[in-house]
């Protein structure tokens, strides 16, 4: 059941019962938050520091005391020069004494002395042993070599269980000493401090090792971290006067809170249940709901009796308004003022309003009249107006069908002109190609007709040369004549001269070979030289028609060369017009788009305008009806 559905004396009920729960509620919680504040700060800040700081001292104390008693055994004077003289019986029954009435008197479970030197061993029971470095005595010699002169440790003694020992020594002399206290001893101080229910103190070192715990099996062994978490760990372990961390562990919310301890070099640490330390705020709190409750239920009877006494009148005026609403809506009635002074406020001020609404209705009434008289007019204006506004929505269609098609037609008139425009230009380039390639070809031609020339020359002058040739050879036959005379001539004197002129005979027989010999080479010289000579000749012929030939075609590439020349301008020509029938058809496209634009503009206006005639069409219709719904509803009221 919604809250708007309930009746007033329900809803002053509920109202009520509300007020007191939830002003109770927030009362009792703004207490018990700042009650909680006031516990957390008051632990946090006063009980926690206070119980750290107490056991802290507490150690320290015992920790000094312990220090102090190893210090004035290892550096007795008496002890030490009895160590150096030997150790004699004598002197060692007094030691044995002075080391158990050092334990008796500080309540200590050992106290000893080792010489460093000799590594002798006692302590208030007698003489123990010489000191070996083996497995059980190695913490002698690893603590002796140290150069540490204090040390504190924690050990575990079979048959004792763990001891806290506090060793002393003369780095540079001979005595050594060591006294312990039972790890008991320090639980009782810490177990004297209560935290909470059950809240506990422990202790570890430096190193976050557990020395002291109600926990016998986490000594030596477990690593704070171990027992809590890294975070925790960590800020637990920072060596200042109070450290404070909430955190989990094993699922339950805790708050620690540590100290170090400077003389032990140790950590005290508190370790508390956060819902402990409200156990007491919220029995508070289960007794406060409840009379919360109480409180509430005594109010929600006075409120019944109290919206009682303001409804009840309003339920007598109530009931005149559905006598008068069933009267079909006679605006003339009106209520006979009552005697209750609120009531009677409240009903002069219903008669004023149905006079007022008399009024009211009469106006809209005539009213009425006229707005159905208006719609109708409106009715029939919006329907020519929508009728016209059709007619121009189809001719605006088609305009914008025609300037479409128009735009298309431009647009590839605009793109074959700048097709033909590109295309003038790669003919011009080609054109301007063509020219530098016939410009190359005639300088070509014309080297090559000055090398033909050069050849032709060359060829001349080496026909002159075989001319001078012939003539040299001419000479040559002549002397190989004469020669070939001589010899013979020579053989016959040989001959005349008989045996003295063999020898002259064969001499003259091998020049007669030589000259033969070289008329013959001097004919086939003379042969090659006239078959060259025809040869040479047959190519000036040549080199002559080249020559020509060269001429020619150089006189057709100028020929060529100009026709390219002319075909340039008429391409140019051809390029200039292009690019005007492109620039013009670009703007033509543009005025074309722009008017397209325009139309559809317009189109777009005459739909906007078609669909607002429709839409008055529809709201003079709907201004009728509500017209002649408004005549009908005034028509139920009596005027």
């Amino acid at each position: 059941m919604r809250f708007a559905s309930l009746s007033i004396k329900q809803k002053l009920i509920f109202i009520l019962v509300i007020a007191v729960l939830a002003s109770t509620l927030l009362v009792g919680t703004i207490q018990q938050y700042i009650a909680r504040q006031l516990v957390e700060q008051n632990m946090e800040s006063v009980q926690l520091p206070n119980m750290v700081k107490q056991v802290a001292n507490r150690v320290d104390k015992e920790v000094a005391v312990m220090k102090s008693v190893a210090y004035s055994i290892a550096n007795n004077p008496d002890v030490i020069a009895w160590s150096q003289a030997g150790a004699n019986p004598a002197g060692e029954a007094q030691l044995i004494k002075y080391l158990g009435q050092l334990k008796s008197f500080n309540d200590l479970t050992v106290t000893s002395f080792v010489d460093r030197q000799t590594h002798k061993y006692w302590n208030q029971d007698g003489f123990l042993r010489v000191l070996k470095n083996d497995q059980y005595d190695g913490w002698f010699f690893a603590y002796k070599d140290s150069g540490q002169p204090i040390s504190l440790s924690l050990y575990n003694e079979p048959g004792q269980g763990y001891r806290l020992f506090a060793n002393y020594q003369q780095v540079n002399g001979r005595g050594m000493s060591g006294v312990a206290k039972s790890v008991d001893d320090l639980m009782a101080v810490l177990n004297s401090v209560k935290i909470a229910e059950s809240g506990f103190i422990f202790m570890a070192d430096e190193k976050g090792t557990i020395n002291a715990h109600g926990n016998t099996d986490l000594l030596g062994k477990s690593h704070l971290r171990d027992i809590t978490s890294s975070a925790i760990a960590s800020t637990l372990l920072t060596k200042q006067d109070f450290n404070l961390i909430r955190g989990e562990v094993e699922g339950e919310d805790m708050l620690f809170a540590s100290t170090y301890v400077t003389s032990a070099g140790w950590y005290v640490i508190a370790q508390v249940p956060v819902s402990e330390l409200y156990t007491e705020m919220n029995s508070a709190s289960v007794s406060m709901i409840t009379w919360s409750v109480i409180i509430a239920l005594g109010f929600a009877m006075l409120g019944v009796w109290f919206a009682g006494s303001i409804s009840k009148p309003l339920e007598n005026l109530a009931s005149v308004f559905t006598q008068l609403g069933n009267g079909q809506g006679d605006l003339t009635t009106r209520i006979p003022l009552p005697d209750q002074k609120e009531t009677r406020k409240l009903v002069e001020g219903f008669n004023q309003f149905t006079a007022s609404l008399h009024g009211i209705l009469t106006n809209v009434a005539a009213t009425s009249v006229q707005i159905r008289q208006s719609a109708a007019q409106v009715a029939e204006q919006s329907a020519l107006t929508e009728s016209n506004s059709e007619k121009q929505r189809d001719r605006t269609m088609q305009v914008a069908t025609a300037l479409n098609q128009m735009g298309s037609t431009v647009n590839e008139i605009a793109q074959s002109a700048h097709d033909a425009a590109n295309s003038a230009n790669h003919s011009a380039s080609a054109s301007a190609n063509g020219q530098a390639f016939t410009q190359q070809a005639v300088n070509t031609i014309n080297q090559l007709a000055g090398q033909i020339n050069n050849v032709t020359s060359v060829i001349e002058s080496l026909d002159a040369h075989t001319d001078d040739i012939v003539s040299i050879l001419e000479t040559i036959r002549g002397i190989s004549d004469q020669t070939n005379l001589l010899a013979l001539n020579a053989a016959i004197e040989a001959a005349r001269a008989g045996d003295h002129g063999r020898g002259f005979s064969v001499v003259a027989d091998e020049v007669r070979t030589l000259a033969q010999r070289a008329a013959t080479s001097t004919e086939e010289i003379q042969r090659k030289i006239d078959s060259f000579k025809q040869e040479s000749q047959a190519a000036v012929e040549q080199m002559r028609i080249s020559n020509k030939q060269t001429t020619d075609v150089v006189d057709a590439a100028m020929q060529i060369d100009a026709m390219l020349k002319e075909i340039a301008d008429d391409i140019q020509l051809i390029h200039g017009i292009n690019t005007q029938v492109a620039t013009a058809t670009d703007e033509q496209s543009v005025v074309v788009e722009d008017i397209n634009r325009n139309i559809h503009d317009i189109s777009d206006n005459s739909d906007n305008n078609l669909r607002s005639a429709k839409q008055m069409v529809a709201t003079s219709k709907t201004m009728a009806e509500l017209a002649k719904q408004l005549d009908d509803e005034v028509s139920k009221f009596k005027l």
